[in-house]
């Protein structure tokens, strides 16, 4: 089984840490932040830039800053600008013509995963980057659970 892809939870991370300390930073600061190689980050970035969400500044003082305001931006945009590849998908086995199960299955599956698809996309759609950042910032003021 192929390994799940990172790239949407990374450019949430460096989006995140735009939003909380506000300016521009390059992608060398975001890998660290990340923890990852600067590579990999400037690609995500990329990603970002060509979706709006980040903007780019080139010179001393330069690196990337956020498009438009964190309240603005939801998980489904960044979703979106870093096309992750899906988390399942119906097999193409062929069909044994003498087996209720393996007659059905396909049609029934493609429908259950879009349902699925269609539930992970509406609680991205209603989440912003900014309610991801105010959760960070809650477990920072807070950080032990008092129960």
């Amino acid at each position: 089984m192929p390994a799940p892809s990172t790239q949407f939870s990374i450019a949430v991370h460096v989006l995140a840490a735009l939003a909380h300390y506000e300016g521009y930073f390059t992608s060398e600061h975001l890998a660290g932040s990340v923890n990852a190689n600067p590579i990999f980050v400037k690609k995500i970035l990329v990603k970002l830039s060509k979706a709006n969400l980040v903007d780019s500044a080139v010179g001393k003082s330069g690196g990337y800053a956020l498009a438009r305001s964190a309240e603005s931006i939801s998980l489904f945009d960044i979703f979106s600008a870093v096309d992750p590849p899906s988390a399942s998908a119906v097999h193409t086995y062929p069909v044994n013509a003498d087996c209720v199960i393996s007659s059905n299955i396909q049609e029934v599956m493609a429908d259950v995963l879009t349902d699925i698809q269609v539930a992970v996309e509406k609680q991205l759609r209603g989440t912003t980057l900014a309610n991801v950042v105010s959760r960070i910032k809650a477990k920072v003021e807070a950080p032990f659970d008092q129960n």
